[in-house]
């Protein structure tokens, strides 16, 4: 009786301190992007602006390593995050979802409202940026606080969803900048449906640079591809056309996961 007492007592302490973490994180996660937003309308420095907007979108990444530090787990909990297993197809198949999806959906935008298929452009500025991306979220959002939100005993369908929201909600500086012109619920939607393909991505190869390939394809080619309404002037159809295209890849993925994957 001692013994179980003990366990229990060990089991409740271990998820308090799991939830105190995952506070922790989603407290630095938020605030970061909100002082580095007070301080580029505070210093006019176009470098200094520049290294701003890099911390606002890896504040997740840089909350996940400092909660990891101050519990001294990083070195443990990285080696298990970034591994060589499976690793061509945690760059391939992301690539795959992603053009698929884009294409597609800049495709029958053209040939239901009869426009040219013209391809986007971007700087070289632009590119450092979506390259900063591969690195600045995910190692904070599909590989800390997903795995947490499980350790918390989340519902395991759910758990994409909560993501997804808590993602969406984190973008809220980019909203303050008129960063993001997609509308907020269509943008809503679309992070709630690319959250569950992250989870996918993850649940089959184990690696985050799955879900790292898929953020920097997605955002890479979302410009490419000329998805964005800016892009089409100001028509939101093609986003709305790729976001149902995503949640149709989804179900395809998920139905096909068993038969095709289940042996990686």
């Amino acid at each position: 009786m001692e013994n179980d007492n003990e366990l229990t007592m060990n089991i409740s302490y271990t998820k308090n301190k799991i939830f105190k973490n995952l506070i922790l994180f989603l407290f630095i996660a938020f605030l970061l992007p909100c002082v580095a937003v007070v301080a580029q309308t505070l210093i006019t420095n176009g470098f200094i602006d520049f290294v701003l907007y890099g911390i606002q979108a890896a504040s997740p990444t840089i909350s996940a390593i400092i909660v990891l530090c101050l519990n001294k787990k990083a070195k443990t909990y990285f080696s298990q995050m970034f591994h060589k297993e499976y690793l061509i197809i945690s760059i391939i198949l992301p690539f795959i979802i992603a053009c698929t999806t884009m294409f597609l959906a800049k495709i029958i935008f053209c040939i239901l409202f009869e426009r040219n298929f013209i391809l986007g452009n971007i700087s070289i500025s632009q590119f450092i940026i979506l390259l900063w991306a591969f690195f600045a979220e995910e190692i904070g959002w599909r590989g800390y606080l997903e795995p947490m939100l499980k350790m918390c005993g989340f519902n395991k369908w759910l758990i994409p969803c909560a993501v997804g929201v808590i993602w969406c909600l984190w973008h809220y500086h980019y909203f303050l900048q008129n960063r993001i012109e997609v509308p907020i619920l269509l943008f809503f939607i679309s992070c709630i449906i690319e959250s569950y393909i992250y989870s996918f991505l993850m649940s089959i190869t184990h690696n985050i640079v799955s879900a790292m390939t898929y953020h920097f394809a997605w955002n890479l080619l979302i410009h490419i591809v000329a998805i964005n309404p800016i892009e089409n002037n100001g028509n939101i159809v093609p986003y709305i056309i790729l976001v149902i295209l995503e949640t149709l890849i989804l179900i395809i993925l998920c139905s096909l996961k068993n038969s095709r994957f289940q042996h990686l």
